[in-house]
């Protein structure tokens, strides 16, 4: 069986450009919102939400996709200092840069 700690261990550096890079449509939104946005808070933020995505999954079953949406508008109004609205808006443009980066990359190769 492979060990998950030896793998990350080895990988370490991966690790970081991976979060690091799947971080930065989050900063970009929070960023063009006006929110208050670092890098590093961004990664934690990013990090904490997907642990609570995949417990509240694991216990809480079909509704955890309404749930976590709520809860993921909540962290990044206290998180980022804006409005629900600005939240809201962030989450989506989130998504929106993901979106034209795949469109990108599909393009390129």
């Amino acid at each position: 069986m492979i060990d998950l700690a030896a793998i990350l261990a080895a990988n370490i550096l991966l690790l970081i450009i991976i979060l690091v890079i799947s971080s930065l449509p989050l900063y970009f939104a929070v960023r063009l919102i006006g929110g208050e946005a670092g890098i590093t808070k961004i990664i934690l933020i990013s990090i904490l939400l997907s642990l609570a995505a995949a417990g509240a999954t694991r216990f809480i079953g079909i509704f955890a996709g309404m749930i976590m949406l709520f809860f993921t508008l909540f962290i990044y109004t206290l998180a980022f200092k804006v409005s629900f609205l600005k939240a809201f808006i962030a989450w989506i443009l989130q998504y929106v840069f993901v979106f034209l980066a795949m469109v990108v990359l599909i393009y390129l190769f």
